[in-house]
């Protein structure tokens, strides 16, 4: 393959078409997942550069619009959507599907510090998909395993990232399967694996016990205010809101991001997928009703097949229609990438060297003191408005 690295989205195309299985997905120094070829397998026929998303256009066969069908909307369930990262609506669609007698893929935490996308076939195994995992995912050959199950006839709901549904489309090859649905969601970008791990290895330190799960987007202190909750073998539960955290913080500036993610090729309308689902951020601006601070999303209704799956459960979501302009305002991942952090190489050089907390105070230092208190402040305010608009209506 000739594919350069900073292209590489990790996105496991290559690995899922190779007929003579000699491509495998494994982590590179940096943490990302890479295709490595068994050269005494490969015969050289091209097939895993042909299928690159990168190399070729890829587009939704189901004939995606730049002008999606946008709604503010969240569940009615309320326990669903409190253990959802936004508005639960993913649980929503997913539970359509399994009941419907088909299988929903999305990404799971297989252990502390890795994840993968795995297939579900029932709703006690759901919540394993539900959650934002704010790290890189082994795809493995998930694609393989989807487009055996489509030919067999089963109703698949695939979710991931943008460029992972371009992968599932270009391993079908353009073909249009009537009984695929496709979800992505609004990437803010991929994580090394290997940041991750190191700021594990750190928790486990100071806790003095090994992490068992991580749960990203808690929302016991708010959907605007959420933490991540660490889950340890002891059986402590440390909450930590995600101002305070030092992952995020190092996360949140995309300095551990994986290089393509500075040029993604599918932030951009139309999406890739038949639904987009991502946070709501702003929705107060513009749909003050929807708010009450446990979690709205966007819903980017992006094909007529996303139409109809939607319409399928909009009597189990409280919605309504809103603009696309109005959601990227606030969350512009929806449309662009931001450029590469300029110390993005130095960062990785020093990653071996240096413990997780030295990396956050040199890399991402905490804002001074009075720009921190400004935040409180106009975080308050903001809650204080929101109440008074809610008294209103």
């Amino acid at each position: 393959m000739n594919i350069p690295v900073s292209n590489c989205s990790s996105c496991a195309a290559c690995a899922n078409v190779c007929a003579r299985e000699a491509i495998t997905m494994q982590l590179d120094t940096e943490g990302f997942y890479r295709p490595v070829i068994d050269e005494s397998k490969c015969i050289q026929c091209g097939a895993c550069e042909r299928a690159c998303p990168w190399t070729k256009q890829v587009l939704n066969p189901n004939e995606g619009t730049s002008t999606p069908k946008t709604l503010a909307a969240y569940v009615k369930d309320e326990q669903v959507r409190l253990a959802s990262s936004s508005g639960g609506i993913f649980s929503a669609l997913a539970r359509k599907i399994i009941a419907d007698g088909g299988v929903v893929v999305g990404v799971a935490q297989q252990d502390a510090t890795h994840f993968g996308h795995v297939i579900v076939d029932n709703e006690v195994d759901l919540p394993k998909l539900r959650g934002s995992k704010y790290v890189q995912a082994n795809a493995g050959l998930i694609y393989k395993e989807v487009r055996s199950l489509i030919k067999a006839g089963r109703i698949v709901l695939f979710s991931g990232t943008p460029c992972q549904v371009a992968a599932l489309y270009s391993v079908l090859d353009k073909g249009q399967y009537p009984n695929l649905y496709t979800v992505d969601i609004v990437c803010h970008g991929s994580p090394s694996v290997k940041v991750y791990g190191k700021f594990v290895e750190s928790l486990e330190n100071n806790q003095k016990s090994k992490l068992n799960t991580t749960l990203f987007r808690d929302k016991s202190t708010g959907w605007g205010s959420y933490s991540l909750a660490h889950l340890f073998d002891s059986g402590k539960r440390l909450v930590v809101n995600h101002d305070h955290s030092d992952y995020m913080a190092v996360f949140l500036s995309r300095i551990c991001q994986n290089k393509s993610c500075s040029d993604c090729k599918y932030r951009k309308l139309p999406r890739i997928a038949d639904i987009t689902l991502g946070d709501y951020w702003g929705v107060s601006n513009y749909h003050p009703e929807m708010n009450d601070n446990k979690g709205t999303s966007v819903v980017l209704m992006n094909t007529l097949r996303g139409i109809e799956l939607f319409d399928s459960i909009k009597d189990l979501v409280v919605h309504c229609e809103s603009k696309a302009e109005y959601a990227i305002a606030h969350n512009p991942c929806i449309i662009r990438s931001e450029k590469q952090h300029p110390r993005r190489s130095e960062f990785f050089a020093d990653l071996e060297k240096k413990s997780f907390s030295e990396l956050r105070t040199k890399y991402c230092p905490k804002p001074a003191l009075y720009i921190r208190t400004y935040k409180r402040i106009r975080g308050f305010l903001s809650r204080v408005k929101r109440h008074i608009k809610n008294i209103k209506l």
